[in-house]
């Protein structure tokens, strides 16, 4: 038993550093899973090799599923983290790394923009966050200019690449969402 153990741990810390060094591990939620299921197989067989020796030299062959019960608690827990990030993914929640405050308050500061309103951020998957909104602009000004420099403003301060603006002038009448 002790001896599969090892030749699995040593597979598994082989596969884990080469995903950390190859990939994302951190922001990728796909590479975030494989590689906590990597840890997970290397800490059962940690457990494993563990509870062999224990067993091996005490006798206590209640080690195996005492260890076996506590790997599960450790890969649980990991994995919780994978599961929430994952819901707010699948919600459409609003990427932590980004502050709509603030991306209303950039997109506002641009020259001719009376209002912005209807301004939704959200992830699609990881690494990949969209925003739409409505810009009112003031009526004499160029709004393809203002769209175009709204999409500059918003890929190189924020890194949001997809984007949806929609340009308002006083002749459109659209009101806020009520949400």
């Amino acid at each position: 038993m002790m001896l599969i153990a090892c030749i699995g741990l040593l597979a598994n810390v082989v596969s884990a550093w080469s995903l950390m060094r190859k990939g994302d591990v951190k922001n990728n939620i796909n590479l975030r899973s494989a590689y906590l299921h990597i840890l997970g197989d290397a800490l059962g067989s940690v457990g494993a090799i563990a509870a062999g020796l224990v067993m091996m030299i005490f006798g206590w062959y209640i080690a195996d599923p005492i260890i076996s019960v506590l790997v599960a608690l450790l890969i649980l827990r990991g994995a919780w983290g994978v599961i929430k990030h994952t819901i707010h993914i699948l919600m459409e929640g609003s990427p932590s790394t980004v502050n709509s405050a603030e991306v209303k308050a950039t997109l506002a500061s641009i020259d001719g923009v009376k209002d912005v309103h209807d301004l939704h951020i959200w992830t699609i998957t990881s690494g990949l966050d969209s925003l739409s909104c409505h810009l009112l602009i003031e009526d004499d000004w160029d709004s393809q200019q203002i769209l175009q420099q709204a999409i500059h403003l918003i890929t190189d301060q924020f890194e949001i690449q997809h984007t949806t603006i929609q340009v308002e002038t006083s002749a459109i009448e659209h009101g806020e969402m009520k949400v």
